[in-house]
């Protein structure tokens, strides 16, 4: 941040004091001195050498989050973003998690797909996160309406067979 003039040096000693004081995580305290969540994110995304990603107005498709359970990616905070010439695009909070990774790694061994990690902010990975909240909601819905579709049959076949003994051949 200071090599690309967005804090100086004193900011910058004064956000390291902070962080040694009150345990706040970097990018809260940089937020608190007018730093931009986007600039924060991408300087981490340089300095860890793993390309960034906002996904805030992006669509993750139900078929997509299939592939990462959402216990696994609210473990490990990480989110299948999409599918990419055959390659599994997953947004991470933290690229260095050696966990993250392993589980990826299993993850991607038992799909038979490889995987490419992006940086995501904290508040994409919650937004993402959410999104699971849809899909079991929509499974809720769909298993509502087969067993609505059930009943119906079985009602069905209970008028056929009450309407065929009250007829005399």
């Amino acid at each position: 941040l200071i090599q690309k003039n967005t804090i100086d040096k004193k900011t910058a000693t004064a956000v390291s004091e902070e962080m040694r004081l009150t345990g706040a995580p970097l990018e809260a305290i940089l937020r608190k001195k007018g730093v931009k969540d986007a600039d924060t994110l991408a300087a981490k995304g340089e300095m860890l050498g793993v390309p960034v990603q906002s996904i805030k107005d992006q669509t993750i498709p139900f078929d997509i989050l299939k592939y990462i359970p959402e216990e696994s990616a609210t473990h490990y905070k990480v989110i299948p973003l999409s599918v990419r010439q055959s390659v599994l695009e997953v947004g991470m909070v933290d690229p260095d998690d050696i966990e993250a990774r392993d589980a990826l790694n299993f993850i991607a061994a038992k799909v038979n797909m490889p995987f490419k990690i992006f940086l995501i902010s904290e508040e994409d990975f919650q937004m993402a996160l959410g999104l699971y909240k849809g899909l079991s909601g929509e499974v809720t819905k769909a298993l509502d309406e087969l067993e609505t579709d059930i009943a119906d049959v079985d009602v069905d076949k209970e008028e056929a067979q009450t309407a065929g003994k009250g007829e005399t051949v």
